[in-house]
């Protein structure tokens, strides 16, 4: 879905729920790109409400009148970070698995139905969250929300969905890393940058752990990740808020509580020098690629010096790199020296 004030203001939203937790989970620092989509958000003003539903799910609402249009998000606190030795690539498999069906829904009619209510709709998964969203009419919202709540309760699909579906995972994977030197050469970072910490494996899985997953592995991670208390409900757009908590409580909170499993802290050991690694792709042009461990944000609204100081190299990185006006931009690729 391309980005709009909308989603802008959802991720937001989001926001406060997830970063206050991420501490436990490890000192590193959500990506900046993630973070620039926060900040920018801002602009939209409004206020956003959080409630719990009665089965532990969270709920946030932020009304925002300037279209008759709605993006009903959910966010689940799981991703490549909670996976372990042997299964990476899981969750973002679960990602594709959950357009798979349900006992009442078909194999692809997720999508189908959305399309056919006037909206659109996507998914992404992160180190840190996997997330599910569409953006409908604002009169849609309650479709949507059954939709949604029907796959996250109740994902159903057969053992030759799930091979189909790794092929195109692993044609995924083949075009966008393993035909990619630049890519290649980032995966390679990663697993130098950190040693323990699960951060060094790739979100998308090695290869060989997705030759080797099996349509349990997929089911046994939703069973265990996907709890009412472990997900967000994030709903932005021209809605009443409290028609919005009565709709998401007649979806979301019929879902039976369960307990959240624990996240447990996988800490980086501390790093008493430089690492290095070299890369031979299949490229004629060679890059170079330098990374920093730095300080964590928080929190939405931190004033922790960790946090000012991560807000900070926010600011920076944004005005080094990262779109056509920066200074590195301007200068090595624009300038004298560099080609696109």
């Amino acid at each position: 879905m391309k980005p709009n004030h909308l989603v802008h203001a959802g991720l937001l939203a989001f926001a406060t729920w997830l970063l206050p937790l991420a501490p436990s989970v490890a000192q590193v620092p959500a990506t900046g790109a993630r973070l620039a989509e926060l900040a920018g958000a801002a602009q939209t003003g409004a206020t956003a409400q959080t409630f719990t539903l009665s089965n532990g799910m969270t709920l946030i609402v932020q009304p925002d009148r300037r279209a008759p249009t709605v993006v009903h998000m959910v966010w689940v606190r799981v991703g490549s970070v909670d996976e372990v030795s042997g299964t990476s690539g899981v969750a973002h498999v679960l990602e594709h698995m959950m357009f798979k069906g349900t006992p009442t829904l078909a194999e692809g009619e997720f999508s189908r139905r959305v399309a056919a209510l006037g909206g659109r709709d996507n998914a992404f998964t992160s180190r840190d969250v996997t997330a599910y969203h569409q953006q409908v009419p604002a009169n849609k919202l309650a479709d949507v929300m059954a939709l949604e709540a029907d796959r996250f309760a109740n994902m159903h699909w057969a053992d030759d969905a799930f091979r189909r579906e790794m092929g195109v995972i692993k044609e995924e994977r083949r075009q966008r890393t393993e035909e990619s030197p630049q890519a290649l050469m980032f995966e390679a970072f990663n697993a130098t940058a950190f040693l323990a910490h699960p951060y060094r494996r790739p979100i998308i899985g090695w290869m060989s752990d997705l030759h080797a997953m099996t349509p349990d592995d997929a089911r046994d991670f939703h069973r265990r990740w996907y709890v009412p208390a472990n997900a967000a409900v994030v709903v932005v757009g021209d809605v009443d808020v409290e028609q919005v908590r009565a709709l998401a409580e007649k979806h979301y909170g019929a879902i039976p509580a369960r307990a959240v499993p624990e996240r447990k802290p996988q800490m980086e050991p501390e790093q008493t020098g430089p690492r290095r690694v070299t890369f031979h792709g299949r490229t004629q042009q060679p890059s170079l690629l330098l990374g920093y461990k730095v300080p964590q944000l928080t929190g939405p609204d931190a004033t922790d010096a960790n946090s000012q100081d991560a807000l900070a190299l926010l600011l920076l990185s944004g005005v080094l790199d990262g779109n056509s006006a920066s200074r590195l931009e301007r200068r090595l690729v624009q300038g004298q020296g560099g080609k696109r």
